[in-house]
């Protein structure tokens, strides 16, 4: 699409056609894979139990409450079982939708600030072929919901700081998302929000009198309006025990202590900025560069781009100090980063196309068309490597080949100076993505699902004895089983919350488990294997390997004569 079309299109369109390509990024095949370990389970099978429970207000797992989210997402997931059953669809249906709302609402933001068409449908169409964005919206996860409510609410509040006349419906319009952020994911729905709004009226030297609007107390009741009552339900019924989790562990324990403490970097975020707009990571380079140029020459700066920068400090500067260190936690700054990229692509496009002006678009569209033709390379380097994984290489030659046919797609721009097409043509880095993503079921599956090697537990095994599985199994093999769990993790020190489960990390609490039952079934990692075996290597019992699915064993651990006069 060239400036003449986008330009002469209507916001309906535009906006249709955003929809139509979120639909086939973020939602086409969204059934082909099981549930994943251990977090996709983990959120359905709350959802899950709460429906079995009919316990509406209550998160529950194994059959106990859980406090580590608010009950916003498992009511979403609740109703999408509902509507479309237990099944992959549903457990990543909302995620998917609010990615193609979140792709829309950027477009609207977009729009808001710079009221340039083809800016804001840029910035639509990067953030919603960037892997990051792709990857969450194909995600059973509290991020992509919570991520876009606090982009649409930070759109509201600009709406209520830009048009006065909009500034009481912006203003309530932005608490009541607010609230529903927090129902979803926590204080972060208000502190991201209202950070955001401060640092960009510090910026703009608006602060003071943006605060003199009465509407912000009726705003700030709304907020406490929607998220108190669930909460003080919880207290009501859980007292100590729902502060001691929802706050005192998932919000408070965050900060000073790390879940991943190879990734708590100073540079972890600054460098997932960069990689998770991929394939836009090298355009945002000098993207970055021209922004900064412009924040610090007075005479470029523009309450717009103090705006763009707000939010992501806005964001930055809450989930940095803290100890415990995600991918998904500076997610909701995505939406402003791509409109900081469009920014500086539409402005090349303005220029009419000054080549001595923006060497660095070709510079990093040749160097992205050089990475596509050299997949095949990479593939013949890497063949052995692959099988070990894959059936065969019908597929990695497939990828190979549309690889380079995109990369001479991409050169062919370049040489002939089709600018426009060149810059869209990095979306299709996406999409083949995609493709091959789609059609890799078969491989995939088995090392992220526990749905294989569960459905084989339960062809064999009709009893209600606990099953024993390594902690990275153990929602799953409970979503897919529906047995008691117990979870060995020898010198391991529990799961980030407690689970009302046995937790066996150390041998004599494995022995006394095995002894507890006639037979055992186990579905375990190699490591676990090794240490089970181990373990009994001295005891009357039979190991017996079932099963090998996708890097996981299926056991059966049975006594082979009378234990009554053993003495451990």
């Amino acid at each position: 699409m060239d400036k003449i079309t986008i330009q002469n299109l209507s916001h309906g369109k535009i906006l249709l056609i955003l929809f139509v390509l979120s639909i086939v990024l973020l939602m086409l095949g969204n059934n082909l894979v099981d549930l994943t370990d251990p977090d996709e389970v983990f959120y359905m099978q709350t959802a899950k139990e709460m429906i079995q429970s009919n316990d509406w207000i209550t998160p529950r797992i194994f059959g106990e409450p859980q406090f580590e989210k608010p009950i916003g997402f498992y009511y979403l997931l609740a109703i999408a079982i509902k509507l479309f059953g237990l099944t992959p669809f549903a457990a990543r249906f909302w995620p998917a939708i609010f990615g193609v709302i979140g792709v829309l609402a950027t477009y609207w933001i977009a729009w808001m600030l710079f009221e340039k068409k083809r800016l804001a449908f840029l910035s639509a169409l990067i953030l919603a072929s960037s892997f990051i964005y792709l990857a969450l919206s194909r995600s059973c996860l509290t991020d992509m919901v919570f991520s876009i409510l606090v982009t649409i609410a930070i759109g509201f509040f600009y709406l209520s700081y830009k048009d006065k006349k909009k500034r009481d419906l912006g203003v309530i319009l932005c608490s009541t998302v607010c609230g529903l952020a927090i129902l979803t994911k926590g204080l972060l729905g208000f502190t991201f929000v209202v950070g955001t709004a401060l640092i960009f009226l510090v910026l703009t030297k608006d602060l003071s009198g943006y605060l003199k609007n009465k509407i912000l107390w009726l705003g700030f009741i709304l907020v406490l309006a929607i998220a108190i009552p669930w909460h003080w339900t919880m207290f009501k019924l859980f007292k100590s025990t729902f502060l001691d989790v929802y706050f005192g562990n998932v919000h408070f324990r965050r900060l000073f202590v790390s879940e991943h403490p190879r990734i708590n970097t100073w540079y972890f975020y600054l460098s997932l900025m960069f990689a998770g707009t991929t394939p836009w990571s090298l355009l945002s380079l000098p993207a970055w560069g021209s922004f900064f140029r412009k924040i610090f020459d007075m005479k470029k700066r523009t309450k717009e781009l103090l705006f763009l920068l707000s939010w992501v400090i806005g964001i930055y500067i809450f989930v940095q100090p803290a100890q415990a260190k995600l991918s998904s936690y500076i997610f909701p700054a995505f939406p402003a980063i791509a409109i900081i990229i469009a920014v500086y692509l539409n402005g090349f496009l303005e220029d009419k196309v000054k080549e001595n002006k923006y060497p660095a678009i070709f510079a990093f569209s040749s160097l992205l068309a050089l990475a596509l033709a050299a997949v095949p390379l990479v593939v013949l380097f890497m063949k052995k490597t692959i099988l070990e994984f894959a059936k065969g290489m019908s597929l990695v030659y497939l990828a190979s080949i549309l690889a380079v046919l995109l990369a001479a797609i991409m050169a062919i721009f370049i040489v002939r100076k089709k600018y426009a097409k060149l810059i869209y043509a990095h979306s299709l880095v996406t999409f083949l993505f995609l493709t091959i993503l789609l059609f890799s079921k078969s491989y995939i599956e088995p090392w992220v699902s526990c749905r294989l090697i569960s459905d084989e537990l339960n062809k064999i095994d009709k009893s209600d004895s606990v099953v024993l599985a390594s902690k990275f199994y153990v929602r799953g093999v409970r979503f897919y089983t529906d047995r008691k769990m117990a979870v060995i993790d020898i010198g391991g020190k529990g799961f980030y919350t407690a689970h009302p489960i046995p937790f066996l990390n150390d041998d004599q609490k494995v022995i006394e488990f095995i002894l507890s039952q006639e037979e055992t079934y186990a579905i375990l990692k190699e490591g676990n294997v090794e240490d089970i075996k181990r373990i009994l290597k001295n005891m009357p019992y039979t190991i017996e390997e079932i099963e090998y699915i996708g890097g996981r064993y299926l056991l059966r651990i049975e006594k082979i004569k009378d234990l009554k006069n053993y003495i451990i």
